[in-house]
């Protein structure tokens, strides 16, 4: 995607991936029941144990606030991306002088400016992502965060294929962050993304000066075409906005590309998943032996995308100069120390950030509770070809990349660190 500006979550408006063949209207109905069914989101289960008095928010107000909802959360403040266009739902507080943070773990995603409200998207492993939206804040007496229904007109509509997902924003952004133009070229952010045509509208930092990306960048026209006018980065942020005015001053590289496979991969589980249990459940509701929605042919399907995203089959070679060689960010340490390893001390979330994202390429989101709470069926058919390609004495088919090395290393790993494998 041209300029990928990676306003996910925050940005409210996009575009996204839609696996082939089927569209929904019914998130709210049975069997997924989006908004009746118990919550089991990380931040639904924060706002219970305020309710029940176990945690107290004070009114403390944008950073004080943020620091501690994130802790709360369990959410890195070293996580911190920035994006500076103006595409989010409050878009009027948003500039290059006053970006917004997004802050992000494996089931978060939290988003912030000074003087704007707090964002937050938290992923149910059955529903997929739930929306709350910090109060306005001349209001003392609402509830401080409340289940937000506007974002899901945009969240759920055509673009997300009329369910609650992740939405991209690629754009050509003004000196004031105003989009010039929006690009689609590519459907959703990804690993499958050429780097040069990321972060449009971003602050990246960390990254080395010899990576060609589309951060730190202001466009402006020049003989009826838009150019982009490439900022240097090397000293830092400050040359650009105050930076004490963040947790953090940075918005590392490191940090993009991961919330870049991350993001993708999210959509993929989560729309697998509810096309399988939707199946499952409408060939229930009639008495025949035949199978209604096909679903080996879904599951035959729907598990060679799943595959082809945990397995980087697309992935787009990152060129061998990707972070500054002169310091390792605080989040790949956090980030890596998260991983389960094998007695080998091996990690699905070792990176390369080289040629490649990871050292293994086999995703960590095969760890996350939206993979746990799969239909058996399904989680089983994608383990199942995942051994395929692993255990065979040749390459398969499109997997040509992976060598026995590193086939008998992932297996390894998740023969040693995944339960269900």
């Amino acid at each position: 995607m041209n300029s990928l500006s990676l306003i996910i979550f925050f940005a409210w408006i996009g575009t996204i991936c839609l696996l082939p063949g089927q569209s929904f209207n019914d998130y709210d109905q049975s069997p997924h029941d989006y908004w009746g069914a118990e919550l089991a989101d990380p931040m639904s289960e924060v706002l219970k144990k305020i309710s029940a008095g176990k945690v107290s928010l004070t009114e403390e107000t944008d950073i004080k606030l943020v620091r501690r909802l994130l802790e709360e959360l369990h959410i890195s403040e070293s996580s911190q991306i920035l994006v500076f266009s103006r595409t989010s739902l409050q878009r009027g507080a948003v500039s290059p002088t006053n970006p917004r943070a997004i802050y992000f773990n494996d089931e978060v995603y939290f988003g912030w400016m000074p003087n704007g409200r707090i964002e937050i998207a938290s992923l149910d492993p059955r529903k997929g992502f739930i929306f709350f939206f910090q109060r306005e804040l001349s209001d003392r007496k609402a509830p401080l965060f409340s289940r937000d229904r506007v974002c899901i007109q945009c969240h759920a509509g055509s673009a997300t294929n009329f369910l609650p997902g992740p939405l991209g924003r690629s754009v050509f952004p003004d000196s004031k962050g105003r989009s010039m133009k929006s690009v689609d070229t590519f459907e959703l952010i990804s690993h499958e993304v050429p780097v040069h045509e990321r972060w449009g509208g971003w602050y990246v930092t960390h990254a080395h000066q010899d990576l060609n990306h589309m951060g730190n960048s202001i466009a402006i026209k020049k003989n009826g075409k838009l150019i982009l006018q490439r900022e240097d980065s090397s000293k830092g942020l400050n040359d650009f906005f105050d930076t004490s005015n963040y947790p953090v001053p940075t918005s590392h590289v490191e940090a993009l590309l991961i919330f870049d496979h991350q993001v993708r991969m999210q959509f993929v589980l989560i729309e697998s998943a509810y096309k399988v249990r939707q199946a499952i459940f409408d060939s229930q509701k009639i008495s025949s032996k035949k199978d209604p929605g096909n679903l080996n042919e879904l599951l035959k399907e729907l598990t060679e995308t799943i595959v082809s995203e945990l397995l980087f089959k697309e992935e787009f070679p990152l060129g061998g100069k990707v972070v500054d060689a002169n310091q390792t960010g605080k989040f790949v340490k956090e980030f890596k120390a998260k991983g389960k390893t094998d007695s080998m001390g091996r990690s699905l979330r070792d990176l390369d950030l080289k040629s490649r994202l990871f050292k293994y390429r086999c995703s960590y989101m095969i760890y996350s509770k939206i993979f746990s709470a799969f239909p058996e069926i399904l989680k089983n058919s994608v383990l199942d070809r995942i051994k395929e390609i692993m255990t065979s004495e040749s390459s398969q088919s499109g997997y040509e990349y992976l060598g026995a090395d590193e086939r008998q290393a992932i297996f390894d790993i998740l023969s040693e660190t995944l339960a269900d494998f």
